[in-house]
């Protein structure tokens, strides 16, 4: 119940006194939700938005009445260089505020709680204007913020991978080369950077090119821009991948690179002709991020321990699996940087080299001469390794001599595509691998999905829904109490920030390979496997959802029940 206090306070806040007016909300309920926002020294107003408790439109309405303040649509105006300079990015971040313009010597600002009093008066000192405020919701502050505000990576920080482009002339390259297309494809490459987005899509369609970036493994369009700049930004982005701006009928491959004193990023380019233009998909690898330790990596302590110990094995073949952009190759890394020692020879085969690792030997896939995997593979076995990494097993012929190099004592780390860990023995049986190898040369195989992590910011202890609860009843968990994210700036409004693996390692035991030869089934192989002691994805999610970490639905997404 609330207290004495929190009512006097309900009766002096014009805001919680309307929604109660309004039938929005219950008196007890506002109570409730006015103490919870002063046990944490936020206002109401900005509370209430922040955990989503009322439609942000209806919200922002009741704010422009009780206040007085006049709501701004931020995205339909033009921001000049001279106002953002006025409040600092860090600042405009931090604060949710946004500059609009200077008028008459007053600035006019965006924000969501026009009685930040304290905000409006260090903006005062700050910029030495009168503060002038207009009303936006915070999410449209913060997208708009991301969009104006120049990146910490700066036009001139676009390093193409090679500084001798050749000039190439065709109608419409001085297009290319306009400061205002360079601008953009630059700052639409920094924006994605800066969300840590793992790609980034340029779209052509009929009347505009969308660009769309993966943050998080969900695609978000981030801008539309006119047909008539499609060429022009197609070309920049073939410039600087040095790719051939003359060929528009054919697939293309490139790459590039930013970086600057603090972060390095390469940029694997790929260009489709489709039929309203070219396609263009980037894949950012931020390699001054660092490989991460396996211990950090979402592990469950018991599936940590037993792939450890599979990884000290003096031979045999390791595979990780998964769909694309589940990180198995971060997992591989991660993997040969516990085995990297100075009595170990490492030598690796991979398409491409994605992060550099001292004392490692990488080898690039190169088709062009002639250097597949299984090519690679095969002159790798000639110079004495001890660890194996090959980047992928595309086909019969690499599998056949990846399992060849486990039974001749070597240690073999590879990738594979499939849905489960225990999955994987028919897959390499339908490569033409012999049903012997398969179950005397596997030495383990580990699964991985990745799925979006609860947003730190905004994460509340929520009751389960009537359908999670039947779905918590019949898998016998008493847990009666869920976490969720609200959505707020720092996400985006979606609850969400940063991907976690989920795992399953699947350790051969004598009597699994016994049943391997013996063309077990995969439920049979399943049933063995999780008697050993492996943890399903499912299980491994499921406890995460209990921890804390994610959500029932993120892990629906990505593991079978």
């Amino acid at each position: 119940m609330a207290t004495e206090q929190s009512q006097q306070q309900i009766r002096l806040d014009a805001l919680a006194r309307k929604m109660i007016q309004q039938g929005i909300l219950p008196l007890e309920d506002v109570q409730q939700l006015v103490l919870e926002a002063k046990n944490i020294s936020k206002s109401f107003a900005t509370y209430i938005e922040e955990r989503n408790i009322i439609a942000s439109d209806t919200l922002l309405r009741f704010k422009s009445e009780v206040y007085g303040v006049p709501i701004v649509d931020v995205f339909n105006l033009e921001i000049s260089d001279d106002t953002i300079e006025l409040i600092a990015k860090s600042i405009a971040q931090e604060k949710g505020v946004l500059p609009l313009e200077v008028v008459d010597g007053s600035l006019l600002v965006a924000l969501s709680d026009p009685m930040d009093f304290k905000l409006l008066s260090d903006l005062r000192l700050m910029t030495k204007k009168n503060i002038e405020i207009r009303l936006a919701t915070q999410a449209d502050i913060a997208s708009v913020i991301s969009s104006v505000y120049p990146s910490d990576l700066s036009v001139g920080d676009w390093l193409p991978d090679s500084s001798q482009i050749e000039e190439k002339t065709l109608d419409g390259a001085d297009e290319v080369s306009d400061a205002p297309v360079v601008r953009l494809v630059a700052t639409l490459l920094s924006e994605a950077v800066d969300k840590k987005a793992s790609d980034i899509h340029f779209d052509p369609q009929l009347k505009e090119l969308v660009i769309r970036i993966r943050v998080d493994g969900e695609l978000v369009t981030i801008q539309k821009i006119p047909k008539t700049m499609q060429t022009a930004v197609i070309s920049r982005v073939k410039v600087i991948s040095s790719l051939d701006i003359t060929e528009t009928r054919v697939p293309q491959d490139g790459r590039a690179q930013i970086k600057n004193s603090r972060i390095k990023v390469d940029l694997r380019v790929s260009v489709l002709p489709v039929i309203h233009g070219e396609k263009i998909v980037i894949r950012i690898l931020d390699t001054s991020a660092g490989i991460r330790k396996l211990d950090a990596s979402g592990f469950d302590p018991d599936t940590l321990e037993r792939f450890r110990q599979t990884l000290k094995l003096p031979h045999g073949i390791i595979l990780v699996t998964g769909p694309t952009g589940s990180g198995k190759s971060s997992t591989l890394y991660s993997a040969l940087n516990e085995l990297n020692q100075p009595n170990i020879n490492i030598i690796t085969v991979e398409d491409p080299v994605e992060y550099q690792l001292a004392g490692v030997n990488q080898v690039a896939v190169n088709a062009d001469v002639g250097l597949s995997f299984a090519a690679g593979l095969r002159s790798i076995l000639r110079q004495d390794p001890n660890v194996v990494m090959v980047g992928e097993i595309r086909d019969g012929e690499t599998a056949e001599i990846a399992i060849r190099a486990a039974m001749t004592g070597h240690m073999v780390l590879s990738t594979l595509h499939t849905n489960s860990a225990v999955s994987t023995i028919n897959r390499l049986l339908d490569m033409g691998v012999d049903t012997f190898l398969v179950a005397n040369a596997l030495s383990g195989v580990l699964a991985q999905r990745l799925v979006r992590c609860i947003c730190s910011n905004c994460k509340v202890l929520v009751t389960p829904t009537v359908e999670e609860e039947i779905f918590l009843k019949h898998y016998q968990v008493v847990e009666k109490n869920l976490y969720k994210g609200m959505g707020c700036n720092k996400c985006g409004g979606t609850g969400y920030k940063g991907r976690m693996a989920v795992h399953e390692f699947f350790a051969l035991t004598p009597e699994i390979r016994h049943a391997i030869n013996n063309q077990a089934t995969n439920e049979l192989l399943a049933e063995l496997a999780e008697k050993s002691g492996m943890r399903t994805l499912f299980v491994d999610g499921l406890e995460k959802v209990l921890k804390g970490y994610t959500t029932i639905t993120e892990i629906l997404k990505v593991a079978e029940e």
